[in-house]
């Protein structure tokens, strides 16, 4: 069955809601919430996850042996995450202002799934192990918790430029209070720095389980230890010296940038090359 044409269908979807987030903010609707507004969006996410969801089950990523994940089903799952995230949030917080920036990045990965190398000697990671399957899925969601603090930290950076220069745009308007908007930066943080380390810590396990040595010198592991060092440093100096502001948001950002290099990046650019 060719199942591509789920991933577009659910980009579509997303785009949609990505369109009615930003009409309503520019409409001046930022206050004004109406309940059936937001019960279509969670409709509109809830399908677009389902649709998500079915194309990457049935790109049968994991078999009744083991787990083989494409470059496509890798980015389908981590998307899938992203969506599952999102939509708790709905569910939890309301319309918080983030679709205004996540919706649209989720939108066009999905509308460019079926662009992706589909040949089996681009598969990222094959594994028959519980231990290496297991740090397969919490790098997954380690990726997708981050990918949320970061887009967190994006509006964090916007909101404090605009109060400092006092513009205020409805966009703007759109997004928490800054200590709010901090807040939960914050928190996601540290669960991106423990699911981090518990995928380092179980990554590192399973080589030497499996081949009695450590692959330390390799683009992945590197970046992602850096990234895992510049956040828990980050988390741990925020905790001491209370620190905030600029300075965190651009760490953060930077962070996710090594780590999408790490888990995509690469891979990405050698299967193009193939």
């Amino acid at each position: 069955m060719d199942v591509s044409w789920f991933f577009p269908i659910a980009g579509l979807i997303t785009l949609f809601s990505a369109y009615l987030v930003w009409s309503n903010v520019l409409r001046g609707g930022v206050q004004d919430h109406h309940p059936r507004y937001e019960s279509l969006l969670m409709t509109l996410q809830s399908l677009a996850t389902f649709f998500t969801l079915t194309g990457t089950v049935l790109l049968q990523p994991i078999s009744s042996h083991d787990i083989h994940f494409t470059l496509v089903a890798a980015a389908a799952t981590a998307t899938l995450f992203v969506q599952a995230m999102y939509l708790f949030g709905l569910l939890r917080h309301g319309i918080q202002g983030l679709g205004l920036f996540l919706l649209p990045v989720i939108a066009v990965l999905l509308l460019l799934m079926p662009f992706f190398p589909e040949d089996s000697s681009t598969g990222i990671i094959h594994t028959s192990s519980i231990l290496h399957t297991s740090h397969l899925l919490i790098s997954m969601l380690a990726y997708a918790v981050l990918t949320m603090t970061t887009f967190y930290a994006v509006m964090h950076l916007l909101l404090d430029q605009a109060l400092k220069r006092k513009r205020i745009h409805p966009v703007i308007q759109a997004m928490p209070p800054l200590m709010k908007l901090e807040k939960l930066m914050i928190s996601l943080l540290q669960w991106s720095v423990w699911l981090i380390a518990l995928s380092i810590l179980t990554g590192l396990t399973w080589q030497w389980i499996d081949f009695a040595n450590f692959a330390l010198f390799s683009h992945k592991v590197l970046l992602a230890l850096f990234s895992f060092g510049v956040l828990f440093w980050l988390l741990n100096h925020q905790k001491k010296a209370a620190w905030h502001g600029r300075r965190t948001s651009q760490l953060i950002i930077t962070a996710y940038a090594l780590m999408l290099l790490a888990y995509f990046g690469v891979h990405l650019i050698q299967a193009w090359l193939h």
